[in-house]
């Protein structure tokens, strides 16, 4: 098993994590794109027990809406870092934060239906229209809860 490795853009909170396979989600959602500053978030579930913070865990903030919505954030440049998944023992990480270029496989497109006009479709894995159940998303991505 790799050893997967990330960090914000400055450097200053860095993780890591084992994997084989990486199956991420896109969201297409006003939030992610606000979030992300692109058409969609990418991202990979890891299990809890797997996830280590190697350091700059005191460097992150988090935000979170009423519905769920959550993301932590390096308070230096403002990069996405992964946080705790709601009420789940995963964490959720932004694909975009790993080192390298480790295949990731894209499993389900999430929040087509709020998608952006420009978000030209070019996608990958299963396609639902609003975000699914949040079993159903996770047994795609092979996770147990």
């Amino acid at each position: 098993m790799q050893e997967i490795h990330g960090k914000c853009s400055c450097g200053a909170a860095e993780f890591k994590f084992p994997a084989d396979t990486l199956r991420a989600y896109q969201c297409h959602c006003s939030i992610c794109r606000k979030a992300t500053g692109s058409a969609f978030s990418t991202t990979v579930m890891v299990p809890e027990n797997s996830f280590k913070w190697i350091h700059g865990e005191a460097m992150i903030s988090s935000y979170s809406k009423e519905r769920g919505y959550m993301v932590n954030f390096c308070t230096r440049y403002g990069s996405p870092v992964p946080n705790r998944f709601r009420g789940y023992p995963l964490f959720s990480v932004p694909a975009g934060s790993l080192d390298g270029s480790p295949e990731i496989r894209v499993v389900v497109q999430i929040n087509l239906g709020s998608k952006a006009e420009w978000d030209k479709e070019c996608l990958d894995g299963q396609q639902c229209q609003e975000m699914p159940d949040i079993n159903q998303m996770l047994e795609l991505l092979h996770l147990s809860h």
